[in-house]
């Protein structure tokens, strides 16, 4: 079960990074359309971060497909990410609960942190600080990287394929 899992992710993974290796164009809207897809993942969207992320990415000017990419990346951290957002919050507001393990990421913890301050300046924080260093970063590495890892994920993927085929029934 656990293996099925991860071939599940990583075949997602790689989906996803051919997605965005393949898209031409501005690298300027590439990198400005993942990183406002990436934003999305520090505020609480209730389910719909991916197909915001992919709006929001159009209406700054992004690359729809990039914040799509983008905003799909790391829906499954989000308890990681509501720490991060209170533990970066709690520099500039003290939380009404102390939060010190990813175990304390409760439904009951989320319900009393999630709108206060500590957790709204921990993600404003966090949002321009990941999202503006992922724009750079693929602004300057992008057009330089990109066909490069577009056959390393190619070739990824065809040879994911031919591992784990499952053999075909005797005739």
């Amino acid at each position: 079960m656990w293996r099925r899992c991860w071939l599940n992710l990583e075949r997602g993974l790689v989906y996803q990074a051919i997605r965005l290796t393949r898209l031409r164009g501005a690298s300027e809207r590439v990198a400005r359309g993942f990183a406002v897809g990436l934003m999305v993942h520090f505020y609480p969207t209730f389910g719909f971060g991916v197909l915001i992320s992919g709006f929001l990415a159009r209406l700054v000017g992004g690359n729809f497909v990039a914040g799509l990419v983008g905003g799909a990346l790391l829906g499954f951290a989000w308890p990681l990410l509501f720490l991060l957002n209170i533990w970066t919050g709690s520099f500039f507001f003290e939380p009404s609960i102390q939060l010190t393990a990813l175990e304390q990421v409760t439904e009951k913890t989320m319900r009393l942190l999630l709108w206060g301050q500590t957790f709204t300046a921990g993600a404003l924080v966090n949002s321009l600080v990941v999202g503006g260093t992922v724009y750079l970063l693929l602004r300057l590495l992008y057009e330089e990287t990109r066909p490069a890892l577009l056959n390393y994920f190619r070739h990824h993927a065809r040879e994911h394929q031919r591992r784990f085929r499952r053999p075909r029934a005797p005739r």
